[in-house]
């Protein structure tokens, strides 16, 4: 009955006798050994490189996406991929250790040993009765493998496939020998030592004769055998220690394989990948923008690019700054729009905080909240058109020979470059909080439900510091409560703009402002 062992718990009488077998290849030994095939240590010298190739490529290079994700997620895919590939990579030198058996086949006069890997499984052969062979070969007579019947005396069949045609002959030569000398025409054969009747079986396997001397006796002294003991009964002595070191290996492989990716070179290739991503300059026309600046400056992870980044940024605020400084009709307001633009142009966002507020109300005029939410709304629409109306701001062209589609048009970079927001709550005494953008105006009565507007705004660069530009203007005309949503309104927003932007470049265009 065939037992299989763990190979490093075999006792230590067969375990080195197998191990001397196999590092010998069977030669000096009383049997016939071959090696049989294992697909693994070859597969994975393939596999492994490739698995480690491809997951560094993939993750690495910007064609999927995945380095920009979160470095230490990326590192744990890496992690994943790069030891997968090590341990297929290391199976062919993890079959070479000495608790792994290797892949073989050996028959000795009293055990047929089956080896694969880590385990051996034996099976008694003393009463093999007969051994036969077939050769098996595919369509174009190309040999595969050999698979070899055994027939035992009362344990019926056992069969061992193998890839060499000759050992697969030499092994059933062998077997039915030894049938042959233990049956009743083996004569004193069959009481020899196992060494020396596996001996003469193998000398009968390489010559096709027995040796014998002048009188036609056999004779042993001419068989050359290294090993003249043979195992009686292979048996299991302990138990074999769990193979912690290679999970030790693994768990630190794993650990420094994370550290090094997630810390050290995934953040620097992300980085450099946004940077590269974002810096569209090449080839012509330049596909840069501040959004993807900014997409940059936001992401706190990105360091390496940061002054670089930021230098480009603030080339698109440079000419808008020169035009409300030169353009702009209040110069007070003007130079105040430019240090506004100043401090957006290093900004991670370009958000500003805006305030409309209605200070004087005359009788019978209603709720103030949706004039100022409508004069709001018209203003920060009205910067942004202005802006994006002039040649600087308009949005970036496509590459020759591609168009934009509707999904993909880019909006203008005059809209890009500075973004409005609601004020923030007022403090705890109810006082209004500082904002970038106030403008106050105020209604002031004119008789006969007519009234004038007076205008009062305040710029800040930075809401903690002190005012960077103040002016009062006040519009020209008067204007009745049931024409505000169409005169005073317009009139109001064209005229801060002109203040501090300066006047439309070209009266008529469509999308420009028109003085009222």
């Amino acid at each position: 009955m065939a037992t299989t062992f763990i190979f490093e718990e075999l006792d230590e009488a067969t375990r080195e006798y197998l191990t001397a077998v196999r590092d010998n290849e069977g030669v000096g030994s009383p049997g016939v050994f071959a090696s049989t095939s294992d697909s693994l240590p070859g597969c994975g010298c393939i596999a492994g490189p490739l698995i480690i190739g491809a997951t560094l490529l993939f993750t690495l290079m910007p064609w999927l996406g995945i380095i920009l994700h979160e470095p230490l997620g990326v590192a744990c895919l890496q992690t994943g991929g790069i030891l997968l590939g090590g341990w297929l990579l290391m199976a062919r030198f993890r079959t070479r250790g000495g608790a792994n058996a290797g892949t073989w086949v050996y028959a000795d006069p009293l055990h047929l040993y089956e080896a694969f890997r880590e385990q051996v499984t034996v099976t008694p052969i003393d009463d093999v009765s007969d051994a036969s062979y077939t050769h098996n070969y595919d369509s174009n007579g190309n040999y595969q493998n050999s698979v070899i019947s055994i027939a035992y005396g009362k344990r019926g069949l056992t069969t061992v496939t193998l890839t060499n045609e000759a050992r697969s002959e030499y092994l059933v030569t062998y077997l039915n020998y030894l049938a042959w000398a233990r049956g009743p025409d083996g004569g004193e054969r069959g009481e020899l030592p196992p060494a020396d009747l596996g001996g003469l079986a193998r000398y009968v396997v390489r010559n096709g004769d027995e040796p014998k001397d002048a009188e036609n006796n056999i004779n042993l002294s001419l068989i050359e055998l290294d090993i003249t003991e043979v195992p009686e009964e292979p048996g299991r002595e302990g138990r074999a220690a769990p193979p912690l070191l290679p999970y030790v290996f693994m768990f630190v492989g794993a650990l420094l394989c994370f550290f090094v990716m997630g810390v050290i070179v995934n953040p620097v290739v992300r980085d450099n990948t946004i940077f590269d991503t974002v810096m569209k300059d090449n080839p012509p026309p330049s596909m840069t923008e501040p959004r993807f600046l900014r997409a940059y400056l936001t992401d706190p992870r990105n360091k390496l690019h940061r002054d670089a980044v930021t230098r480009r940024l603030a080339q698109f605020y440079a000419p808008a700054i020169t035009h409300v400084e030169t353009r702009a009709e209040n110069k007070l307001l003007g130079r105040g729009m430019a240090e506004v633009l100043k401090g957006l142009g290093t900004a991670e966002q370009p958000v500003v905080s805006l305030r409309v507020s209605e200070t004087a109300t005359p009788p019978g005029a209603g709720t103030k909240e949706g004039r100022e939410e409508r004069i709001r709304t018209e203003f920060a629409n009205a910067v942004n058109t202005a802006f994006a109306n002039e040649s600087w701001g308009k949005a970036i062209q496509p590459p020759p020979g591609e168009v934009f589609t509707p999904e993909s048009q880019p909006p203008p970079i005059g809209h890009q470059l500075i973004a409005f927001v609601e004020p923030p709550d007022p403090d705890a005494n109810g006082n209004p909080k500082p904002v970038h953008f106030d403008i106050a105006y105020a209604l002031k009565d004119a008789g006969n439900g007519l009234f004038t507007i007076v205008v009062n705004v305040t710029l800040k660069a930075d809401v903690t510091q002190d005012d960077v530009g103040r002016g009062q203007f006040t519009l020209p005309g008067t204007y009745g409560l049931t024409d505000f949503e169409t005169r005073a309104v317009p009139a109001i927003r064209d005229t801060l703009i002109r203040q501090m932007i300066g006047p439309p470049g070209n009266p008529g265009m469509p999308g420009m402002l028109r003085a009222p």
